[in-house]
């Protein structure tokens, strides 16, 4: 295979790939981190027997590739190896009707915010934000629910959020005041009918290019 033959076929390859997008978008917005100190309603368990909830609200297709979420720890413990259990449903998740705990997942990019005076296990506890991540899920639009339990010592963050909580079933929202919790869903809208400009415009530059190449080579 001749050297303009082998530029063509990067040219065509680099086009594709600048039409596609490689980065994670923030798809819903809870708000990070509020850490209410000093209020009854700071924080959610998310250990051992406790079940929390969530929704979210996606405009279209998506495929979600992790969770941005706010969480509070005994000041004694430190997060930085801990795991909890996740679930993705289109209904919140009840205790007394199953006992599955979802998938399980490991946080990274723990990262140490601040210590407050909420007392969780008669210690002071301390703020973290930390992440973790989705296996490339494929979800359509509308309401959803993320669901958090059985971890060792985390608490969710509340943040008075726009989503609605559950907790072991039972809601939080009251219609003035909703107790959700502070998280981020990550992902991509998955909107390949309809190409952005630009990603049209870079597709026709390499075309352009190929064709080019061509030309020379016929007429040499």
């Amino acid at each position: 295979m001749k050297k303009p033959v082998y530029v063509c076929a990067l040219l065509v390859a680099a086009s594709f790939l600048l039409s596609t997008p490689a980065s994670a978008d923030v798809l819903y917005d809870n708000g990070l981190v509020k850490d209410n100190i000093g209020s009854s309603n700071g924080y959610w368990g998310i250990y051992y027997n406790y079940v929390v909830s969530d929704s979210f609200t996606l405009a279209g297709t998506s495929t979600l590739t992790g969770v941005n979420l706010g969480i509070w720890v005994p000041s004694s413990y430190t997060p930085d190896h801990d795991y909890l259990y996740w679930r993705i449903s289109d209904s919140h998740w009840d205790t007394q009707t199953n006992e599955d705990h979802g998938t399980q997942a490991f946080l990274t990019d723990v990262t140490y915010l601040r210590t407050g005076s909420v007392t969780i296990n008669n210690s002071p506890a301390d703020a973290y934000f930390a992440s973790f991540s989705l296996p490339d899920l494929v979800v359509g639009p509308g309401t959803h629910f993320l669901t958090l339990d059985w971890s060792d010592y985390l608490y969710w963050d509340v943040s008075n959020g726009p989503s609605q909580a559950w907790v072991n079933g039972y809601n939080y929202g009251d219609g003035k005041t909703t107790y959700s919790n502070s998280f981020q869903i990550l992902g991509t809208t998955n909107d390949s009918a309809t190409p952005e400009p630009a990603s049209i415009a870079m597709l026709l530059s390499g075309l352009a290019l190929v064709a080019g190449f061509a030309r020379r080579k016929m007429c040499a």
